[in-house]
């Protein structure tokens, strides 16, 4: 188990990151804009329920 638990947060999201992206067979371009797209939709949402 490791210590550092951003090193652990960053480990994870790396694999998730690549596993995302070899399962549907994306490119670096694609796996941007999903990153960005999911970031925008999660931004408006945390902005309706907070707003």
């Amino acid at each position: 188990m490791t210590k550092n638990p951003f090193k652990a947060l960053v480990g994870a999201d790396r694999d998730a990151y690549f596993w995302i992206k070899k399962k549907f067979g994306l490119g670096e371009y694609q796996m941007g804009a999903l990153v960005w797209f999911s970031g925008l939709v999660i931004g408006i949402l945390l902005g309706v329920w907070i707003g």
